[in-house]
């Protein structure tokens, strides 16, 4: 709830990101050339008269809602836990069950589903042409954007990427994973600044965190939008640089490495809360923390009592950790009991922001500012969420679950009320068929995509579960052209 004593703060902003010790790969000059274009245009003075607070959006990859300190979780989050108790937690935070959903429903505040991405996006795919996004929402409230880390909304064609969708800078990789230590993705290197691949040393949770640091420290006038998006602890399950201590394992196993990759991401966004103290701009500064989908169980994670797991529309693969915090505005200890989904990130931030929440074109989530503020009662509208053969339609407290079986076809339906039933043990579609119907309805009612964006035979990909890596220690070794470079050629 909003403190009387703060309404938007004044702050101070990044200007460009500090040298590192990387080298850049030979490139052509017009991914660079428009990417200084857009750093320059954003430049000009623009700020509103009211100062509106920094934008931190931290994104974690496949951690489950049993993979947290807070939720009862065995791993050690001290990091996580402290900004909870100093913020408001999201009790009911909703994301997809896959990651390319989740972050096009993000940044665009539409749902992804109407554009054809149910799972993880094609590497040749990209966001549907002329689509707003939140770095040019925000660009227009005079802000400099910035993305760090994961993007999984387009790699191989240019102008998918996110200098070229509005973000003034790009630090990290395009594709759905990287190994973390080599940053190589399917045999290619896929690390790049500003669409110029880089070699570098280092593990990836702590490059984007150093990256993000030194954008911090070397902030001008303008207030800022930054997306940090890992990539932990998502596969491959790899050893980070050191152990913590802190987790308490008797051998080593999915779990113990998976506990230790969260330890240390956590670590990670310790580092980059003390940096935004050091700088005397946390309370100008508000940061919300959320994973991209629910935990897969078969790689580490754990969704605690929540049934299903990553890809499923049960409350598993997409009831995902989240809070908020903004020091000195958001009433420390608090704790957010309505839904709030990722479509509503985009309107809300708006608003908080001093901005307007109704501009989102083809919204299809709500502002929750007011809920977030001051503890207003939201009517939610009904909302379709899911993946592929998965989908939940929220009519809030009930949920049907829709399931389709890959080879008959045939579809399930399961009604559950998630606040008294959590974990979904009590069906109540048979009782309630005119709910049911009403729901189904509201699946039949959704548009068809022009096109699907999907990664084809996503399940057998050996990308993702690659059987020539079988220790913690093994390395993705690169035997192709970078990621970028054959993009920028091809494009050519």
């Amino acid at each position: 709830m909003i403190k009387n004593s703060l309404l938007f703060a004044s702050i101070m902003v990044l200007v460009a990101c500090t040298e590192t010790s990387e080298v850049a790969i030979e490139t052509a000059s017009d991914v660079t050339s428009e990417a200084a274009q857009s750093t320059t245009e954003v430049s000009a003075p623009q700020a509103l008269e009211s100062k509106q607070p920094n934008i931190l959006f931290i994104l974690v990859d496949d951690m489950g809602f049993g993979d947290i300190g807070y939720n009862g979780s065995e791993i050690a989050t001290p990091n996580l836990d402290q900004m909870a108790l100093d913020g408001m937690k999201l009790d009911r935070n909703y994301v997809y069950p896959v990651c390319s959903p989740t972050r096009a429903a993000l940044l665009s505040g539409q749902n992804p589903l109407h554009m054809g991405i149910t799972g993880p996006m094609d590497d040749h795919a990209s966001l549907p042409s002329g689509l707003k996004l939140m770095p040019e929402y925000f660009k227009g409230l005079g802000y400099q954007t910035h993305m760090i880390g994961k993007w999984h909304l387009g790699l191989t064609e240019t102008s998918a990427w996110p200098i070229n969708k509005s973000f003034d800078s790009h630090y990290g990789f395009l594709g759905g994973w990287i190994d973390f230590y080599t940053h190589v993705f399917a045999g290619g290197l896929d690390w790049q600044r500003d669409g110029v691949s880089v070699r570098e040393e280092g593990h990836a949770t702590e490059l984007m965190t150093n990256e993000a640091i030194s954008i911090i420290e070397q902030r001008n006038e303008q207030p800022f939008l930054m997306w940090l998006s890992y990539n932990a602890p998502h596969s491959p399950l790899q050893h980070p640089p050191s152990y913590s201590e802190l987790n308490n394992y008797p051998e080593i196993t999915d779990r113990s490495v998976f506990a230790e990759m969260v330890t240390h991401v956590d670590s990670d966004i310790g580092r980059v809360m003390d940096s935004l103290k050091e700088q005397g701009i946390l309370e100008d500064t508000i940061v919300i923390f959320s994973s991209d989908n629910g935990g897969a169980l078969g790689l580490g994670a754990s969704n605690g009592d929540l049934r299903g797991q990553k890809r499923s529309s049960l409350e598993g693969g997409m009831r995902v950790p989240g809070l908020i915090s903004w020091a000195g505005t958001i009433e420390s200890g608090s704790v957010l009991t309505q839904p709030i989904a990722v479509h509503d990130w985009l309107p809300t931030l708006l608003e908080a922001s001093g901005g307007d929440a109704e501009v989102v074109i083809d919204a299809y989530g709500q502002s929750m500012w007011p809920a977030i503020a001051s503890g207003a009662i939201i009517e939610r509208d009904t909302i379709v969420m899911g993946a592929t053969h998965n989908l939940g339609v929220f009519e809030w407290p009930l949920k049907l679950v829709a399931v389709e079986d890959a080879e008959s076809g045939e579809q399930s339906y399961n009604l559950y009320n998630v606040v008294d039933d959590p974990t979904e043990q009590q069906d109540l579609a048979a009782t309630n068929p005119e709910v049911v119907a009403r729901l189904i309805a509201e699946i039949e009612a959704m548009p068809e995509p022009d096109v699907s964006r999907l990664e084809p035979e996503f399940n057998n990909s050996p990308r993702y579960y690659p059987s020539d890596v079988p220790t913690y220690d093994a390395r993705h070794i690169e035997s192709k052209e970078p990621w970028a470079e054959a993009a920028i050629r091809d494009t050519d």
